[in-house]
């Protein structure tokens, strides 16, 4: 049975003393649920499994790189698995963070996946395709999505100013790649 307050009449769902709306006396047991969500033990479940996996990743790939080294003599492949296994790990923490927002999320998943590729291809002997072609295209497609949420949002598009000169600061960096030379097929990265 739930609470009763006796100077309004409303019904109390919690197991408070007092009414929330007048401050009066509720009356009744109480023996009902509580009709908030226990968003604690969640965010402590999420939390423990993220440790958990990321401890699985730390155990697994030290094993293997270690195991390759002896076995091999090098760890490279181990190296570009435990990476792109990373991002998956980034990725899936990333979308428990709701705190964010949607906008954050996307901004972090394109940057950092791009980051990883360049590194990628650092450690595979950096043969330049990353800044290339990965790097404009990440640029281009971080457009794409800002076009489409001003789209989708179009009310709001006064909110995605901020996002929108970040962009412009990070286009940048593909004209100053090619600048200095180190992007030897400048086909996307080249202004129109």
């Amino acid at each position: 049975m739930n609470k009763k307050c006796n100077h309004c009449g409303v019904y109390i769902l919690d197991k408070t003393e007092e009414c929330p709306l007048c401050n009066g006396v509720v009356e009744g047991d109480g023996t009902g649920d509580s009709n908030y969500p226990n968003i604690v033990d969640k965010i402590k479940k999420t939390s423990i499994l993220m440790r958990i996996l990321f401890t699985v990743w730390v155990l697994t790939f030290g094993a293997l790189g270690i195991t390759s080294y002896y076995v091999n003599g090098f760890i490279l492949p181990v190296v570009v698995v435990a990476a792109s296994t990373y991002y998956g790990l980034f990725m899936l923490w990333l979308m428990t963070k709701p705190q964010y927002g949607y906008m954050k999320r996307i901004f972090l998943a394109i940057i950092v996946g791009v980051i990883f590729i360049v590194v990628i291809d650092a450690v595979t002997g950096f043969h330049y395709w990353s800044i290339n072609y990965v790097l404009p295209a990440g640029i281009i497609f971080l457009n794409f999505v800002l076009m489409l949420l001003r789209f989708i949002n179009r009310r709001n598009w006064r909110s995605y100013i901020v996002q929108q000169l970040f962009v412009i600061f990070l286009g940048i960096v593909p004209v100053i790649l090619i600048l200095n030379g180190q992007i030897s097929h400048p086909l996307l990265s080249q202004p129109l």
